[in-house]
This record gives structure tokens, sequence and C-alpha cells, in this order.
């Protein structure tokens, strides 16, 4: 287990309750940091919520950014595969729901496997999905942000800001869109998997492709919205996380 201070890079508190009930680690997305969730962690009142910081970014941006999602988790893992004090639940975001996926597989195989895994805007991990956004020159790249809707319009006009932001969602785009697991590799907990009908990045058929990562319960929803649904229309996902805990305290109180 890493040190107090190698937690404290890595893992943010967002929000919590003087006797949480579990613990909510959340994963961002390409570019994203721990901040992101910020406003999403309020609806989790009986949860210790923490979000994951990325390397090469915000307070954390003169660190290398790491080659793989593999190298990502690994790191991830070795500070929260021993935290056994909680039940523990992972969500992530596009990026993020893969790098979820790849701590799951970790815990699981210590023998400390987290609760549920809840994967948002991602196709499949097994299907490796390269549109060579990564590659694209700075107007292409900041067309494809504008698309997901995830920036705001003066934020992409800021040459000064985007000279901090962009490095960081390039290289994690180049993380995501080169990753691709084994068919093997399941897991063996549930995983709920939620999309956005409008999201351009991920189908509906496209997102059902998680089950095979699973010998567990699946689950797949859809909400109005698009990549970032949860941002605006989040309540449904609250509650199914929230109900994911409690199913879980139900079995193991």
């Amino acid at each position: 287990m890493g040190t107090a201070e190698e937690c404290g890079r890595w893992i943010r508190k967002l929000g919590s309750t003087g006797d949480p009930k579990a613990r909510l680690i959340l994963f961002p997305h390409a570019g994203g940091s721990a901040n992101s969730y910020f406003q999403f962690a309020r609806g989790f009142g009986e949860l210790d919520v923490r979000g994951v910081q990325y390397p090469g970014r915000q307070d954390r941006r003169h660190e290398p950014f790491r080659d793989t999602i593999e190298e990502l988790a690994d790191e991830i893992a070795e500070l929260i595969g021993e935290w056994n004090d909680l039940p523990v639940v992972l969500m992530g975001n596009s990026m993020g729901a893969l790098v979820a996926f790849e701590v799951a597989h970790r815990m699981e195989a210590r023998g400390n496997a987290a609760s549920a895994l809840f994967a948002c805007g991602r196709v499949a991990p097994t299907l490796r999905k390269d549109e060579g956004t990564h590659r694209k020159g700075n107007d292409a790249f900041l067309r494809e942000m504008a698309l997901l809707g995830g920036m705001g319009h003066e934020l992409l006009q800021d040459e000064e800001m985007l000279d901090l932001i962009l490095p960081p969602m390039r290289a994690d785009y180049r993380l995501a869109e080169t990753y691709c697991a084994s068919p093997e590799k399941r897991l063996s907990v549930p995983v709920h998997v939620h999309i956005g009908k409008a999201d351009p990045k991920v189908t509906e058929a496209e997102a059902a492709e998680w089950k095979l990562s699973t010998t567990g319960e699946f689950t797949l929803d859809t909400h109005d919205g698009g990549h970032f649904f949860f941002t605006d229309n989040g309540d449904r996902l609250t509650d199914s996380i929230n109900r994911s805990v409690d199913d879980v305290l139900a079995v193991n109180p």
C-alpha cells in the first residue's frame, strides 16, 4: 500500500460523511481531473467519495504522463488495493471507465474485489476504438472536443488555457485509443453500464459488449444527453450507485 503522500497525490477526497457506509472512487475522462466530479459527488451523502487525479495535469502537470492504461491501473491499484475498511465501488467515465476496469481486475486478483464497477460513456474494453484523434492537429482535435461538449466555447478560445489542457488530453486520448483488453480478462463483480442516448462515441450495441467483461451481474441503462450526460442528468446514475451499495450491504451488513 502506498504512503499517505502518494495516496494524496493520486486520490482526492470529494465528499464524505461522518460515518460513511461505502467508498466511491471516481475515474475521470481523458484530460479530466478529480475535480471534474465535484458537483456529481454531492449526490452521495452517505458515501466517502474520492476522485482520481492522473499525473500530467493541474497540480501534477510537471509529472510525466503514463504510457498505457495498464500502467495507470497498476499504480492506482497499488494505492487502493488494500483498502478494506469499507465496500468500494468504482465508477469511470469515457477513458476513466477503462482505467476503472483495469483497477477492478487488479483488486480482484489481490483477493480484495470492488463491490461493483460503473462504466459510463465508453465502448467495451475488448472493442479497440482508435479514431486517430490523438494524432490530429490542434484545430481538428479541438473540433472533436467541441463535438463531445466537455469544454465550454470560451475555454476553447483561450489559448493560454489550451496550452495547459491540450497536452494531458492528447496523452489520455492516446492511452484510450491504443487500449484493448483480452477477451479472457473478465471480472466476477457486477458491471453497470450507463450511456447518453446522444453520445457520438458509443452506441448501445457497443456498450452492451461490456456484458462479456464480467461473469457477474450486468446492466445497461441509457439516459437523455450526450457523452457527459450525468453533468446535467445524473440523478438516475446516482440512484443506481446508491442502490448498488445498499444491495452489497444487505448481503454483507
